[in-house]
C-alpha cells in the first residue's frame, strides 16, 4: 500500500509539472520539493473591466531582476509571449501592471488579493486639493511602449515615501506607485508620484539613483484638470489629460479608484 501511495504521489508530481509552470518555460517547485506547490510571479495585463473576484484574468510570467541584497531595488521583466489565465479569489482587485504570486491549484492557476473588495477604498481629504481622493488608485496606460515606455500601468497608493527620496522634500504622505520601472534612456529605476494642486493633478517620476542626480525628481510628465470632460472627483476618475509639451501626444493615461 505504501509503495502504491508513493507511486501515486510521483505520478501526481509529474502531472503537475507537465501541466503547470513547465509549459510557460519557468522553473518550478513541485509538491514535496520543499513543501510547496508550483508558483510563479505574474504581471497583470488584463484591463480593469475584465478583473473581478470569481473571474479569470490574464498575467504574463515575470522574472525578478535586481541585486539580491537588503534594500536592493527589485525589478520585473515579463514575458510578452505568454498570457496565462489566472482565477482571482479576491476580495481585492489588482490593477493592470501589478505583480501577483500565482499558484497551481487543481489544474488551474489561482491568485489571492487582499483588500477592501468591490466597494473600493474610502476617499480622503488631501491638503490643497479640490477633490477627495481614494487612497488606492489604478493607473492605466493605453500604450506602455509610448514615449520610450514613459507611462506604465500600475497601482498608486497613499502612504509614506521611501526614505531615499527625503532630499527631494516630498510631502508626506504621498501618492506613489507600488512598483518601480526601468527608464531605458537613463538605465535607472523610478517610481511614479501623483500630486494635486487645487483642480490640477500632475504625474512625475522619482529616481532613487540616476545619471541626473541621486535622488532625482523628473519634470511634470502628464496633467489632468478636474472639471474638464472625463475628469471628475466623484466618482474619482482622470480620463482626459495632456502629456508634457513636446511629448508624444498619442500617449493616453487614465487614473481612477481601484
Amino acid at each position: 500500500m505504501i509503495d502504491g501511495m508513493r507511486a501515486g504521489d510521483e505520478f501526481k508530481r509529474l502531472r503537475l509539472r507537465q501541466a503547470g509552470p513547465g509549459r510557460l518555460g519557468l522553473e518550478s517547485v513541485g509538491p514535496g520539493d520543499g513543501g510547496g506547490v508550483p508558483a510563479f510571479v505574474g504581471q497583470v495585463v488584463s484591463d480593469a473591466a475584465a478583473i473581478a473576484p470569481g473571474k479569470f484574468f490574464l498575467v504574463q510570467p515575470a522574472t525578478i531582476l535586481g541585486p539580491e541584497a537588503e534594500g536592493g531595488v527589485a525589478m520585473l521583466s515579463s514575458n510578452p509571449k505568454a498570457d496565462v489565465p489566472v482565477y482571482l479569489l479576491g476580495p481585492g482587485r489588482p490593477a493592470k501592471g501589478d505583480a501577483l504570486v500565482c499558484r497551481f491549484v487543481d489544474h488551474r492557476w489561482v491568485a489571492e488579493v487582499s483588500g477592501a473588495g468591490p466597494v473600493g477604498p474610502t476617499p480622503i481629504a488631501v491638503q490643497g486639493c479640490f477633490c477627495q481622493v481614494p487612497t488606492t488608485l489604478r493607473m492605466t496606460s493605453a500604450d506602455p511602449t509610448c514615449n520610450y515606455g514613459m507611462f506604465q500601468s500600475c497601482s498608486i497608493q497613499y502612504g509614506p515615501p521611501d526614505p531615499a527620496y527625503a532630499p527631494l522634500g516630498i510631502v508626506k504622505p504621498a501618492f506613489l506607485s507600488t512598483m518601480q520601472f526601468i527608464d531605458p534612456l537613463a538605465d535607472a529605476s523610478f517610481s511614479y508620484l501623483l500630486t494635486c494642486r487645487f483642480n490640477r493633478f500632475s504625474l512625475t517620476r522619482l529616481y532613487p539613483k540616476s545619471p541626473y542626480g541621486s535622488p532625482y525628481r523628473d519634470g511634470i510628465l502628464y496633467t489632468w484638470l478636474v472639471g474638464g470632460a472625463g475628469n471628475t472627483c466623484t466618482p474619482f476618475r482622470l480620463d482626459n489629460g495632456t502629456p508634457y509639451p513636446g511629448g508624444d501626444a498619442t500617449c493616453s493615461v487614465t487614473i481612477e479608484s481601484a
